[in-house]
């Protein structure tokens, strides 16, 4: 990984859109959402569509699924190649961007990948850049992914454009979503012990945060870093079991995979799997307490925050978990 390069400075010139100009940047304007076809980019393009003053542009490498929704304009585009982000960035007001590569391909997509995105945003003269970030991600430069994010953050900073950083926590739930799986056969996995908390969040929650980043009426929102979870705070995954028992009626029993497998895990399974690596990393920077939301901002420009049983509660109904 070339990390003197990715934390290298970029230098742009951030010039003016040409279109009209306006002093609210997501009403009424263009938005373009970059990983529109993936689990959580499909849900913030559901809340996207639901008001009817924004144009909608999808990106996608493989552009429009075959169930498109009528009213977005899809266009084909790739990260990695800056000429395609040039013409997809054409005309448009807001960027929101929720992709990632480490899950498919691999870490060094997310670190060149947004350095492109962010240049052509640039050239673009794009009004917001509503970037998807990790909670804490400056915290853990052991996690890959978290760096990645952290290092993205800095490139938008120095780039001049204004943005909004949102940073999730973990997910509640997956596009596989092995927690549910677990609580149908009757068991919680625990990663680590049963006390530990960090903050989690459900996607449903996130997607309509991102996408009222992107349409926030106000420039009071222009460079803020805004953590999403839940309004109690973050969870131990005993309490979690419990949370999920409430809202299901079904009792959990909890398995635990204590931290000295991770540990152990670690250097070995870098050698042939760097998503492994990645994955176990993030998991023992959850043990040090610090992956931890603090959903102040959340509050101030979204509305209440869900709390950790309302939440439960609705990705249990979701997933058909109840007794």
């Amino acid at each position: 990984m070339k990390d003197a390069q990715n934390k290298k400075d970029i230098a742009m010139t951030h010039t003016p859109s040409t279109s009209t100009p306006t002093n609210d940047p997501g009403q009424g304007r263009r938005i373009l959402l970059v990983g529109a076809s993936g689990f959580l980019g499909a849900k913030i393009l559901r809340e996207l569509a639901r008001d009817g003053s924004v144009a909608l542009r999808a990106m996608s490498r493989r552009g429009a699924p075959a169930d498109a929704a009528s009213g977005v304009e899809w266009v084909r585009g790739d990260m990695m190649d800056p000429a395609s982000l040039d013409a997809a960035l054409r005309g448009v007001d807001v960027v929101i961007t929720s992709a990632n590569g480490y899950m498919k391909e691999t870490i060094e997509a997310d670190f060149q990948g947004n350095r492109n995105l962010i240049e052509a945003a640039a050239r673009a003269g794009v009004k917001r850049f509503v970037f998807l970030s990790i909670v804490a991600c400056e915290k853990a430069p052991e996690v890959p992914h978290f760096h990645a994010k952290a290092v993205a953050e800095d490139l938008i900073r120095s780039s001049g454009l204004p943005y909004v950083f949102v940073r999730a926590p973990a997910f509640l739930d997956q596009s596989a979503d092995y927690v549910a799986d677990g609580v149908k056969a009757g068991r919680l996995l625990a990663m680590g012990d049963k006390t530990t908390r960090w903050s989690y969040v459900l996607t449903d929650d996130l997607a309509a945060n991102l996408a009222q980043a992107a349409t926030y009426p106000g420039e009071d929102i222009a460079n803020q870093t805004i953590d999403i979870s839940w309004r109690d705070g973050p969870k131990s995954q005993s309490e979690l079991a419990d949370l999920i028992t409430q809202a299901t009626g079904k009792p959990l029993s909890v398995w635990v995979a204590p931290w000295f497998v991770f540990r152990l895990m670690a250097r070995p399974i870098k050698l042939f799997s760097e998503l492994g690596y990645d994955l176990l990393q993030m998991f023992l920077f959850f043990r040090t307490g610090r992956f931890v939301a603090d959903t102040t901002r959340q509050e101030r420009f979204f509305g209440p925050a869900p709390t950790a049983r309302d939440a439960i509660a609705r990705w249990a109904q979701n997933n058909k978990l109840k007794a």
